[in-house]
């Protein structure tokens, strides 16, 4: 009998084909079905919930008034977010820092104090500045008249012979000795007042040029709080041991500074 003929090149790639077609449709069905399983939860990176914040781009210090280029808006994860975080400029501009912050760190309203909600005379001191008080009477000064807010010039009378003028006045004939005359001393000009007693400009906002405050209801004013440097403050401390200190009140908006020589007895009148 003859042999069957084996199964011709033709047909036998035509088994190669479909056994590929076959395989081909099951791995892209596996990939499918992976992608489909990662979409659903198996092991997807899922987008991470941000939102914006105010971050210090720079650091800051404690007291500090917080300007619009020392904050930045960032996107955090809302996880790293801290409570209470500012989330726009607007909340924290303007506003004083109750705590230090560094570079990058989130801005929160438990850090911040709102100045007008503030009593505390130390946050209407100017920055560098220090609020120093002085007695005072509303026989010989303006005090009873003076605002916080108002400018003025603090005037002592001192003994003659603790100027250093060169040389020791020379007392008039019959007028006893040099150490007895007294002088005027225009000691500082254009100061700022901070208090009459314990009256602050608007309940405690800070001093505004187009802000004037109310004179104190009360006529015995006793107590004035200036804004000094430290170094005037220094000044006036001394001067004011043993002198009588005395203030001169400035038209609004004038701060010229004028050179100004102590008057000294015996006095030279025109």
């Amino acid at each position: 009998m003859q042999r069957a003929q084996s199964s011709s090149p033709r047909s036998v790639d035509l088994r190669v084909l479909v056994l590929a077609l076959v395989l081909g449709a099951v791995a892209a069905g596996l990939i499918v079905a992976y992608l489909a399983s990662r979409d659903s939860g198996g092991g997807v990176e899922k987008a991470v919930p941000t939102l914006s914040v105010v971050v210090a781009s720079e650091d800051i210090a404690a007291g500090e008034k917080v300007t619009d280029s020392m904050v930045a808006l960032k996107e955090l994860p809302e996880t790293a977010v801290i409570s209470d975080a500012a989330t726009a400029k607007e909340q924290v501009v303007g506003q004083t820092l109750r705590y230090p912050v560094v570079k990058g760190e989130q801005l929160s309203n438990l850090r911040l104090v709102e100045p007008p909600k503030v009593q505390a005379l130390s946050f209407q001191i100017p920055k560098g500045m220090r609020g120093f008080t002085i007695p005072v009477t509303v026989s010989d000064s303006p005090a009873a008249l003076l605002a916080p807010g108002d400018f003025v010039d603090v005037l002592v009378s001192v003994d003659a012979e603790r100027l250093a003028l060169g040389q020791p006045p020379v007392p008039p004939a019959g007028a006893g000795a040099a150490e007895n005359l007294k002088a005027a001393v225009t000691l500082l000009q254009n100061v700022q007042v901070l208090s009459v007693q314990r009256e602050y400009v608007d309940n405690g906002v800070p001093y505004d040029p187009s802000v004037r405050g109310e004179p104190p209801e009360e006529e015995s004013v006793s107590y004035v709080t200036l804004s000094l440097t430290p170094e005037q403050a220094q000044l006036l401390w001394l001067a004011s041991q043993d002198g009588a200190v005395t203030l001169a009140l400035r038209a609004f908006g004038d701060g010229e500074i004028k050179t100004l020589g102590p008057v000294t007895e015996p006095l030279s009148v025109p």
